[in-house]
C-alpha cells in the first residue's frame, strides 16, 4: 500500500472515488435483516464506495474540489490527490 499511487482524471466532470480519509467510504445505513438469533459482532459493516465528480483542480495545492453525492444537499470538498482515484465502475447514469 505504501507505494500505491493513484490516477486523477484530466477530463472535466470525471467522475473519481475516495480512497483514503474520512470520506474514503460510508457504512451502509440499513443491514439486512437477519432470522438467526442476535450474536455479537463478528465484523464491521462492510464500507461503499464513496464516488463523485472533479469540479476544480488545483494543481499548485495538490488536491481537487470534489462533489459527492447526487441528492438535494450533495458534499463539496477539497480532497488531496492522494485521497482520489480516477472512477471506471458503474453508475445510475451509465
Amino acid at each position: 500500500e505504501a507505494s500505491l499511487e493513484t490516477v486523477v482524471p484530466r477530463g472535466s466532470s470525471d467522475r473519481v472515488m475516495v480512497v483514503l480519509g474520512e470520506h474514503a467510504g460510508k457504512v451502509s445505513a440499513t443491514p439486512a435483516p437477519s432470522p438467526l438469533p442476535k450474536q455479537a459482532p463478528s465484523a464491521p459493516e462492510p464500507r461503499l464506495p464513496q464516488v463523485g465528480r472533479i469540479l476544480e483542480r488545483e494543481p499548485e495545492r495538490g488536491r481537487a474540489l470534489v462533489q459527492l453525492g447526487r441528492d438535494a444537499a450533495p458534499q463539496v470538498l477539497p480532497l488531496p490527490y492522494d485521497s482520489i482515484c480516477h472512477y471506471l465502475g458503474g453508475g445510475d447514469d451509465d
